[in-house]
């Protein structure tokens, strides 16, 4: 899936809002039918792009995982308040990681770490998270610790690139700037695996260029996350590899920028570009959520929802621009497909439709 796909991809002020929204299932409803789908959509992104720069396969060992995990059908009402979303790479869920170990001394089926991106009310932002599975023996966690005591000069970089940190411990014997390597030794001595990485927050509104350079810099951390996943298989780390892949890659990229910026930009299409902004036509706050729940999250033209891989919009039935109001009775819910073949000169109402 190529970078086309995030120009239609956006985060804003409602999807913030969504989290104070007291109605326990629209919240839901709003996160597994229209936020987490958008959200598939920049991972789709982010694992072409992996494949781009180092060659791998993403899902060649990993699975993708949701948070929410939605059941299709429920008996009881909805009480949980969800307060994020999280879509990330997760080890396949089978017996093949023989360099980890359980306490009971099953196969190991389930890997303690994931990497994903994370949408809450501030903002979308990129994690690594550590230890979340409990059940591994002592050893399994050390050597992720460990990892990063013999390797912290090269992950070092991939932290300055990528804008993730590790969580500090916050601890009397160790001073708040402690070189890295103590606070991991500190970690180990009082078995404190929970190494979690978290990148920069993006503040709502999210998209374009700025969705771009959050997949390129879950990407550029991707090396720390295979090194796991090879440590669970046994194998040796391809730290060295991998990080020379991404510099290559990233020379490339500064080239072809560079030969982009000698270019001279028309002055109409930054006129267009204003033009194309002033018009943009934003939906009152909570208003989206009250559209995509009457219409059942679904489009209302051809009946595809998140289960069909549909990216949900709202929609104007009479534009503004021949006098059309801002109003729950004058929007309906399409679909990204359907949406792009309504034109704004186009006022059918498309809930009416019979067959």
């Amino acid at each position: 899936m190529s970078v086309q796909a995030l120009s239609d991809i956006t985060f804003d002020e409602q999807d913030a809002n969504l989290f104070l929204v007291d109605d326990a299932q629209l919240r839901a409803d709003a996160l597994k039918h229209s936020v987490l789908p958008r959200l598939r959509v920049v991972m789709n992104v982010a694992i072409a792009r992996i494949r781009e720069i180092y060659g791998i396969e993403a899902l060649e060992d990993s699975i993708v995982s949701v948070y929410p995990n939605f059941r299709q059908k429920r008996d009881r009402e909805l009480l949980i308040k969800y307060e994020s979303v999280f879509v990330g790479l997760g080890g396949q869920r089978k017996a093949k990681w023989p360099g980890f170990a359980r306490k009971d001394g099953k196969p190991v089926q389930i890997l303690p770490f994931r990497f994903a991106f994370v949408l809450d009310q501030y903002g979308v932002f990129t994690v690594l998270e550590n230890a979340w599975l409990k059940g591994l023996d002592t050893r399994s966690f050390e050597m992720l610790l460990r990892f990063h005591i013999d390797n912290e000069h090269k992950v070092n970089p991939l932290c300055f690139a990528s804008g993730m940190a590790p969580g500090i411990p916050y601890l009397e014997d160790l001073p708040l700037l402690a070189p890295l390597r103590d606070e991991y030794q500190l970690r180990l001595k009082h078995k404190l695996y929970d190494n979690h990485f978290l990148g920069h927050t993006y503040h709502f509104p999210v998209s374009g260029d700025t969705l771009e350079q959050i997949v390129n810099r879950f990407a550029y951390f991707f090396p720390v996350y295979d090194s796991y996943i090879q440590m669970a298989k046994g194998l040796p780390i391809r730290l060295d590899a991998l990080v020379a892949k991404l510099s290559a890659w990233l020379e490339r990229e500064l080239e072809e920028t560079e030969e982009q910026t000698e270019l001279p930009v028309p002055e109409t299409l930054g006129v267009h570009a204003a033009r194309a902004a002033e018009s943009k036509v934003r939906v009152m706050p909570a208003m989206r959520w009250q559209v995509f729940q009457r219409d059942q999250w679904r489009c209302v033209a051809c009946g595809r929802s998140s289960h069909d891989g549909a990216i949900l919009h709202v929609d104007h039935i009479i534009p503004r621009s021949r006098g059309g109001l801002d109003a729950l009775e004058n929007y309906q819910t399409l679909c990204d497909i359907c949406n792009i073949g309504k034109s704004n000169k186009d006022a059918t109402d498309l809930r009416n439709r019979k067959g």
